[in-house]
């Protein structure tokens, strides 16, 4: 299904908001799936006739997967991924490139503080003229899909063509209106950030284009969920609830066959992934497959309010969206491979149960060689 928010909605972090003057009530870059999950479980509990807190229990059973980001084009809509984290964006003069991040095999007399087996990530050989530049947070599919299929190590590419930055952010500055006089009481303003869902386009010179507005949306999959205008995340803030659907997408025709033929292949988070053991999957694997080297963003912190029993739910660091982990499968046959292709596309795949219906973990599978590129100083 597709939420299309109404309003910019407040996505909100762990930081306690409190009527203190200078208040800020911050949004995250994008709402977590808990929050999401959250949404559709009181919508689904709601059109069912049950109570909260009563029925908690009940309705934490609904699974969902995503969100993902959505826009609406000519065609209808369509998806977009979150960035790849073994992707980087390098600018030479007016020319940029996009390198392929590979594990590495490093020479004697270099040691790193990763675990025993554990291979960094990087660019064999490391162009000093470059500097990094911003690639987009999230990649048209179509970008998306031909980066699953053994994108090249060093390509020209623009970022623009990539994708966008999703969401934009929204602030909004409120005040206390004293009852007797109905005016505003010094020295009560708080503001309040949000993610703006539908906004104009930039033209070159960054000025917005008004006959051209872009429409974005969450997509998920659950089922039974009501269709219509209902609130979404902080301040009771509107969303369609859109009787429109997008299809899951489907591997790459080639992908098995890749998989089949290198022994490996690269596991590519949609949404964020919670472990037990933090970064890494217990026993080092992705169902069954051996885990030989990892690149990662800066760690997601969640956390929430304890609707049963009312308290904050304590913190917790996530797996990034887009993070990426290489494995290796040691001789498996067709079959075996094809099973774990199944079992991880468009799966959750967070080590906790409940994790995994709120939608943490959702994954989708991408080629890589198995071979360790050999770092060049």
């Amino acid at each position: 299904m597709l939420i299309e928010p109404r309003d910019p909605i407040v996505a909100r972090d762990g930081r306690p908001f409190s009527s203190n003057p200078g208040a800020r009530a911050r949004s995250l870059p994008f709402p977590l799936p808990q929050t999401i999950a959250g949404a559709v479980r009181t919508r689904i509990g709601l059109s069912r006739g049950l109570s909260f807190p009563g029925a908690a229990q009940q309705v934490r059973q609904i699974g969902i997967r995503g969100p993902l980001l959505a826009e609406r084009g000519q065609e209808g809509w369509r998806l977009l991924a979150p960035a790849p984290a073994d992707a980087l964006l390098l600018g030479q003069g007016e020319a940029s490139f996009l390198y392929r991040l590979v594990p590495l095999s490093l020479g004697k007399g270099i040691e790193t503080n990763l675990p025993e087996g554990l291979h960094p990530v990087g660019i064999p050989n490391p162009d000093n003229k470059s500097k990094p530049l911003a690639v987009p947070r999230f990649w048209h599919w179509t970008s998306f899909e031909r980066w699953l299929l053994e994108p090249p190590a060093k390509a020209e590419q623009k970022g623009k063509d990539l994708g966008h930055d999703g969401p934009q952010g929204e602030v909004r500055t409120h005040l206390k209106l004293s009852p007797e006089t109905q005016t505003a009481e010094e020295g009560f303003l708080f503001q309040t950030s949000g993610l703006e869902f539908t906004f104009a386009r930039q033209d070159a010179r960054q000025k917005p284009l008004l006959s051209s507005a872009r429409r974005l949306a969450l997509a998920l999959w659950v089922e039974d969920a009501p269709k219509g205008v209902f609130p979404l995340a902080g301040e009771r803030r509107l969303a369609f609830w859109l009787n429109e659907t997008i299809p899951p997408p489907q591997p790459p025709a080639a992908l098995l066959q890749r998989l089949v033929q290198h022994q490996a292949a690269r596991v590519i988070f949609l949404t964020p992934a919670a472990f037990r053991a933090g970064y890494l999957p217990e026993n080092r694997a992705l169902q069954g497959a051996r885990i030989e080297a990892a690149a990662l963003g800066r760690a997601t912190v969640a956390s929430g309010w304890d609707l049963e029993q009312h308290r904050p739910k304590p913190s917790r660091r996530l797996v990034p969206a887009g993070s990426v982990y290489f494995v290796r499968f040691a001789g498996w046959s067709e079959s075996r491979i094809r099973e774990w292709l199944d079992g991880i596309w468009m799966q959750n795949l967070s080590d906790e149960p409940q994790d995994r219906l709120d939608g943490y973990g959702l994954a989708v599978v991408g080629s890589w060689t198995g071979a360790l590129a050999k770092l060049e100083v």
